[in-house]
């Protein structure tokens, strides 16, 4: 499943796709009668960015490393690097290690380098080409006005599409790649020739750090180049900001983009915009920063002396702090707003827990090498060990006796021709994965000498129970024909009723000195009376009900190779737990 050389478009029978990069496919979450769910299999556009191709990487090294699965090649990681390496920010006129979700090609109109996705390009503008009026009478004469009606909103909407389709680089998959840039560190001895070339193709780690610190949300600070943010951010926040605020602290978070008000300006016209224009806080985006600063320097890559800056361990403390706040507080009750891109919340738990494993096994073997460490690792540990590791267990649907599933949402929201609801499970074999995965790193720690994982100590008998049934369960369907091997690993903000940064209160609605760019977001901290008051004369949704609640379709990212990796994981890590008394489970799944 990874392309191994570039194979150029012929749209939209064929995509272009660049060597080394593992398959995902940007799709439509067409949901409710069965044209919809037919729209939804027959749309697929084949997609170039780094972020699945990082995390299958990052699954497969460990998939080896803690499951004994097979040894990835020198080929495929070298393949998958050099990819990666090509979503670096080409338009700083220095070496750098800031990525971008999709390649960066160069765009004549733009005088610059533009993160965008090739693909959906070649299909908007071969949407021109067709006329589409007598597709719609046959649509019509069948019977599928509604299909018709479908494609005129999307057509309607393609110039919005390519408009934010044209991004700056994230702290996201900056993170990711620092992350396997530190595990190819961890696993130096098995992967030398990689971590070589991955360490050549970084050398300037510092422009991470220094980057974060100068993009960190600042809301309590007079600056408004910092202090400002997404309305929805700030609505899922409120309480957390609220709290920091009464104590008189300062706070500086982690933010989703590489990209201020300053740049903003100088970047607006050549077309990479931040989606709204205001910079947002994802906790996904949180979790996936805080690995890389903690085994960025567990593992060597980069010094303990990132920690001693007080600019960079504040942004660690207060984003461990505001991510186990968010679990304790289920995403404070807005979990489409704080996974703002990634709607996963298995997923999203796992992310979290990989730091949280990383720091326990070093304390185990001895001691941590800063205190900051020891006081996130305390954090994460009541949040996961406690909150989520409940919150798990209670979605698990029993199949047998002997299996449980967990599901999410994707095909759970369509009705059959006689109008009775109907769920698919498109995504339950991932959603079981990750469940397994974030409960198996919580719960299990890596013995360096023997290579096997043991059960820690506390682990209750509920969570072993439930990771064998589950194990059990991928191992009966992961490889047939019952269940998509489908996922949502990413989407656009925008994800129906309730999604949209218009709903929200906002005091900052201006335009950026000197431009015709318009602001609307939080700036600093309100007052709750006030916020609550907008909150009535805006009349704000403050429920999640669901993604299938809304009949609104979005866009979102999903790979097969992902889904297929993350069960391997699984599978592995649970067969090499040396301790287990239920039996074992063979894996079969492979990438």
């Amino acid at each position: 499943m990874q392309t191994t050389k570039y194979n150029p478009a012929v749209p939209p029978f064929v995509w272009t796709k660049f060597p080394g990069v593992y398959e995902s496919d940007v799709k439509m979450y067409f949901h409710g009668a069965p044209v919809d769910s037919t729209l939804r299999y027959v749309f697929g556009v084949f997609d170039n960015n780094m972020f699945a191709t990082a995390w299958v990487t990052t699954c497969l090294l460990e998939a080896y490393k803690y499951g004994k699965a097979p040894k990835p090649t020198a080929q495929m990681l070298d393949l998958s690097i050099n990819f990666i390496m090509d979503h670096r920010n080409k338009n700083l006129n220095y070496t750098n290690s800031i990525m971008a979700f999709w390649p960066q090609l160069y765009n004549e109109k733009a005088k610059g380098y533009v993160s965008t996705p090739v693909n959906l390009l070649e299909l908007f503008n071969s949407t021109y080409l067709i006329d589409w009026e007598p597709v719609y009478k046959e649509l019509d004469k069948l019977g599928l006005q509604h299909v018709t009606e479908t494609i005129k909103r999307l057509l309607a909407n393609r110039e919005g599409y390519k408009h934010v389709f044209q991004i700056p680089p994230d702290f996201d998959d900056t993170s990711v790649n620092l992350g396997l840039g530190s595990l190819l560190k961890d696993f130096i001895t098995d992967f030398s020739s990689s971590a070589a070339l991955w360490q050549s193709r970084n050398s300037n780690l510092s422009s991470i750090f220094t980057s974060l610190k100068h993009y960190a949300y600042k809301p309590t600070t007079n600056n408004t180049r910092v202090n400002t943010i997404d309305t929805r951010t700030y609505f899922y926040m409120r309480r957390f900001l609220e709290d920091v605020n009464a104590k008189k602290k300062s706070l500086s978070l982690v933010t989703t983009w590489v990209q201020d008000f300053d740049d903003l300006r100088a970047q607006y016209y050549h077309g990479i915009i931040t989606p709204s224009d205001v910079n947002n806080v994802d906790v996904t985006v949180s979790a996936n920063a805080l690995y890389g600063i903690t085994n960025g320097i567990l593992s060597g890559l980069v010094t303990t002396e990132v920690l001693e800056d007080p600019e960079i361990q504040q942004l660690y403390l207060n984003t461990s702090t505001m991510i186990a706040f968010q679990i304790n507080t289920n995403f404070s009750g807005r979990p489409d707003l704080a996974l703002t891109y990634y709607p996963s919340v298995m997923e999203f738990y796992w992310f979290v827990a990989r730091t949280y494993a990383q720091l326990t096994r070093r304390y185990r073997a001895g001691s941590l090498p800063h205190n900051a460490m020891e006081t996130v690792m305390k954090d994460l540990k009541q949040a996961l060990c406690d909150t989520m590791t409940k919150n798990i267990l209670k979605e698990a649907v029993y199949n047998t006796s002997a299996m449980v599933f967990f599901d999410d949402f994707l095909g759970n929201g369509d009705r059959d021709k006689d109008g009775y609801p109907v769920k698919y499970g498109e995504d339950r074999l991932f959603t079981t994965s990750m469940a397994i995965n974030a409960l198996i790193t919580t719960w299990t720690y890596f013995n360096d000498n023997t290579g096997h994982l043991h059960w820690d100590e506390n682990t209750p008998a509920d969570v072993k129970k439930i990771v064998t049934a589950a194990v059990n369960f991928l191992d009966t369907y992961i490889l047939g024909e019952e269940y998509k091997p489908w996922n949502m690993f990413f989407s656009g903000s925008f994800k129906g009723f309730g999604t949209s940064w218009s709903q929200y209160p906002a005091n900052r609605n201006d335009h950026i000195n000197g431009t015709q760019i318009k602001i609307r977001g939080m700036e600093g901290v309100a007052a709750e009376s006030w916020y609550d008051a907008q909150l009535k004369h805006l009349k704000t949704p403050t429920v999640f009900h669901g993604y299938n609640s809304d009949p609104s379709y979005f866009p979102y990212w999903c790979s097969e190779s992902y889904t297929y990796v993350t069960s391997m994981l699984a599978m592995s890590t649970f067969n090499n737990i040396a301790d287990n008394t239920d039996g074992t489970t063979n894996v079969h799944a492979s990438v």
